[in-house]
């Protein structure tokens, strides 16, 4: 079964209900100057829900090229399960970190795949995983742009990875007709106004668990 994230949450409130309906992941957001950042006041709130919930989601934190040190003590102040990495973090960088991460990877339209496929082979030579997503200039991610879906399967077709990047309720049933990502990753797409939509959440879940893979 298709496992499910839902990244950029900010209170106690969505979080409790993307759990409540089975999401696998949850996702905040700890990068400087973006829109969807986390304060700590409501990582704390959101973290200390989630761990106090039976069969709860794992909780994922969002950082992009910031000290490592930083990104373990959030890690372990917060009890994060995983964290993502969305910058340009390189091999010393994972190396050192020792703590269950996700790299980001985005698609741009001259993708060299050979180099692709070889930052794969490290990130899953030190028990990491991939998240692929769109990429746009002057975004971490979450822009809201749906990612080049041939490119992706060719990753998908060759590894396990989170699919991100213009997911939405309305495409997401056509997107797994043709191709079988391990999980699927959506922000933007559960958004209204700009913040979390219980509707949009609850009609791309069960549009992902209603598919037949």
């Amino acid at each position: 079964m298709t496992k499910i994230k839902i990244c950029g949450l900010k209170n106690n409130e969505d979080a409790k209900f993307a759990s409540s309906i089975g999401v696998d992941y949850l996702g905040m957001i700890f990068v400087e100057n973006v829109r969807r950042k986390v304060t700590l006041s409501e990582a704390e709130s959101i973290s200390t829900t989630i761990k106090n919930m039976i069969d709860a989601p794992e909780l994922v934190g969002l950082f992009a090229d910031q000290p490592i040190d930083v990104v373990k003590k959030i890690a372990k102040d917060f009890s994060l399960d995983y964290v993502q990495l969305c910058g340009h973090e390189n091999k010393e960088y994972m190396n050192n970190l020792t703590i269950p991460f996700i790299k980001q990877i985005k698609l741009k339209e001259d993708i060299i795949f050979d180099k692709i496929f070889e930052e794969i082979e490290f990130v899953k030579s030190r028990n990491g995983m991939i998240s692929v997503d769109t990429y746009k200039k002057g975004y971490y991610g979450g822009s809201g742009e749906l990612i080049n879906l041939s490119l992706a399967q060719n990753i998908i077709d060759k590894h396990d990875v989170f699919l991100a990047g213009g997911l939405n309720s309305q495409n997401i049933t056509n997107i797994l007709d043709t191709m079988n990502p391990w999980a699927v990753d959506i922000s933007t797409g559960v958004e209204t106004n700009e913040k979390k939509d219980k509707y949009k959440i609850k009609k791309f879940v069960n549009s992902v668990r209603e598919h037949k893979n």
